[in-house]
């Protein structure tokens, strides 16, 4: 990490046409949102974790007073860390105290430049490197996969499959996925459009792999909420997960066992992995096309192991 002027960084990556902030002025703005204006502490120390990033809309990230981390929108999506702070407290209301106890609190959010940032407490990162991976699975799968079937259980909206034949629908008409998929989402959406197939939204994350689980004070939090949904699609965590942990044979086969009693059967199973896929095609924005074919064939693929490995355990 770098320690560097977070005034000079705002004034590089804003439009001419923004007034540039004194470095006085930018510590004033954070201190008083972090500590509060009452408050005569003052943020002493911002070290730059990063300043680029791979996704069109991704956030600057910035170390404060090494006890919180603070996201700053670029210049082309300046809202998108205020995106991420709605998404985290909506989705932490709707779950609740016991299942959003993983969603971590708002420390504090504002403008810098124009831009929205969002401040959140400092978190450790999860062991790296295939031992540590190896080490931290049995951990991890124990706390976050009945965490994942808790969220399957809660229906959302008044009208439990209201998204579900859309995005099934985005899916089928997307020429330059594989066949197989297409027919797959179009089938299920015939079923649900005449009432054969009955299915219902639940929470959704929608980013589920090894970077978006951390540590803080000894428990698991979940962070990069921006994807995600209230009315979402119950497999699509699951399988995120398993791509990024690798569940075993029988676990992987134990957990479908389950969501397939739980959503109604397996054509429910495979409507809610392609209604989350069609939801995000539909979504896709600034997503490269060519990477979301490779995860959409990616997923599907895991989905039908997974059934596979199911019918092997009845």
């Amino acid at each position: 990490m770098l320690a560097m002027p977070i005034a000079h960084y705002l004034a590089q990556s804003s439009q001419p046409s923004v007034s540039v902030l004194s470095e006085r002025a930018v510590t004033k703005i954070i201190s008083d949102a972090v500590y509060g204006q009452e408050c005569a502490r003052r943020v002493e120390r911002v070290d730059v974790i990063r300043t680029a990033s791979i996704v069109a809309d991704g956030t600057a990230i910035f170390l404060l007073d090494g006890q919180f981390v603070m996201f700053l929108s670029s210049d082309e999506y300046r809202d998108a860390a205020d995106q991420q702070r709605s998404a985290m407290v909506s989705m932490k209301k709707a779950l609740g105290d016991e299942l959003g106890e993983r969603i971590l609190p708002v420390v504090a959010a504002g403008l810098l430049c124009e831009k929205s940032f969002l401040v959140l407490p400092i978190c450790k990162p999860l062991m790296a490197g295939r031992i540590g991976r190896r080490l931290q699975r049995p951990r991890i799968t124990r706390q976050i996969l009945p965490w994942l079937r808790a969220l399957a259980m809660r229906a959302e909206g008044p009208e439990e499959d209201s998204q579900f034949a859309p995005s099934l629908q985005a899916l089928a008409q997307m020429d330059d996925l594989r066949d197989d998929i297409r027919q797959d989402a179009k089938r299920l959406q015939d079923a649900i459009e005449t009432g054969a197939l009955k299915v219902r939204h639940s929470p959704m994350h929608g980013d589920l792999w090894r970077n978006n689980i951390m540590e803080r004070d000894g428990r698991l939090v979940v962070i990069d909420w921006a994807g995600s949904a209230r009315q979402g699609y119950a497999m699509y965590d699951l399988l995120r997960f398993h791509q990024s942990f690798g569940l075993s044979d029988k676990r992987l086969g134990a957990e479908m066992n389950w969501y397939i009693k739980t959503l109604g059967s397996r054509d429910a199973v495979s409507a809610h992995l392609l209604g989350a896929l069609g939801h995000y095609a539909i979504r896709m924005g600034e997503f490269p096309r060519d990477r979301f074919l490779i995860l959409a064939a990616d997923c599907y693929n895991a989905l039908q192991s997974g059934l596979d490995r199911s019918t092997a355990l009845e």
